[in-house]
């Protein structure tokens, strides 16, 4: 979600949403975290290794409909986390069409 917003509208959602030190990997400071999710395009899921639980690989795939931006997420035992990168691409490249069907 935060890769699609801009610097003003990151700030406020962490204003509404305060950064939380969920394992040594989380990532709390702003200005790293700006730092990495500016690294990447907004259209491509950001993966997670261990940021959010111990054990546990993520990924959130960035939907956007109009001006409105929004992410589906998957997450995965560790020792599944070889899959998480095709998994990921996966619904990414299925998730618009869903999507938008359930919006009609």
């Amino acid at each position: 979600l935060l890769t699609q917003l801009d610097l003003n509208g990151r700030r406020d959602h962490l204003a509404r949403h305060k950064i939380a030190r969920l394992t040594s990997r989380t990532i709390t400071n702003e200005k790293v975290l700006f730092s990495k999710l500016d690294s990447q395009p907004p259209t491509v899921p950001v993966l997670d290794l261990q940021e959010y639980a111990v054990g546990t690989v993520c990924a959130a795939v960035p939907l956007t409909a109009g001006s409105a931006v929004g992410c589906l997420a998957l997450s995965l035992p560790l020792e599944h986390a070889h899959r998480l990168r095709s998994a990921a691409d996966m619904l990414n490249r299925r998730a618009a069409p869903v999507v938008l069907s359930l919006a009609i």
